[in-house]
């Protein structure tokens, strides 16, 4: 078995088996093994947020905290394993365009789109090339993984969400991501009515397809 097969089975085995996969990818940080292993992930160490909305801290952080909020959704995703991809890729974009303002305010604007570069090279290197479909599903999921929450916090009407689950090549598993996104962070909150909304406009939209 190939090195490249070694790390990817590994990885795998984290993320489908790990109640916290972030205990794996924190020990590589602490052995100095991270960057060797996964320098796209490495690279989001030290990356800011803004500490209203991410007061866990740098993209690092936020990141493992979504992947194990993910982990608790997995058995409920169409596609786990590349669920679990798709939540640990989730903000690579964020390396390329966090910035802060001369207000102090930090933004990462269309972190979604610029990070799907960073996602294909990660997955090109860890996956084997004949499986399109998971790095079509994950770059699919990532670009959209903003929009079911913004969505729900404008209380959007079902042709918005319509548009956007259309456009999703899993809408179940992409609500299942925004939950891990929103989640993965230490702001207190009450996800119940935004879970509520998604759930109400996924309903509309899998029974509008079926018609």
């Amino acid at each position: 078995m190939s090195n490249k097969e070694t790390i990817r089975k590994e990885l795998e085995n984290v993320l489908l088996t790990y109640k916290e996969p972030s205990l794996y990818f924190k020990e590589l940080k602490e052995n100095n093994k991270l960057n060797e292993y996964f320098p796209e992930i490495n690279d989001l160490i030290g990356v800011i947020q803004s500490p209203i909305h991410h007061p866990e801290g740098d993209v690092f952080n936020h990141t493992m905290m979504v992947i194990d909020e993910a982990s608790k959704l997995k058995d409920k995703a169409k596609y786990p394993l590349e669920f679990m991809y798709s939540a640990l890729c989730h903000d690579f974009g964020k390396v390329l365009t966090t910035m802060m303002k001369e207000d102090g305010k930090i933004i990462s604007y269309n972190h979604e789109r610029a990070g799907l570069k960073l996602v294909r090279r990660f997955l090109d290197r860890i996956t084997r090339k004949e499986e399109n479909k998971l790095r079509d599903y994950v770059m699919n999921m990532i670009e959209f993984h903003m929009q079911p929450n913004q969505l729900a916090n404008q209380n959007s009407k079902l042709k918005s969400t319509r548009k956007l689950f259309g456009k999703s090549i899993c809408p179940e598993d992409l609500v299942l991501l925004a939950k891990a996104d929103a989640l993965g962070r230490t702001v207190e909150q009450d996800y119940s009515p935004k879970e509520e909304y998604l759930r109400n406009a996924l309903k509309d939209f899998l029974y509008e397809k079926e018609k």
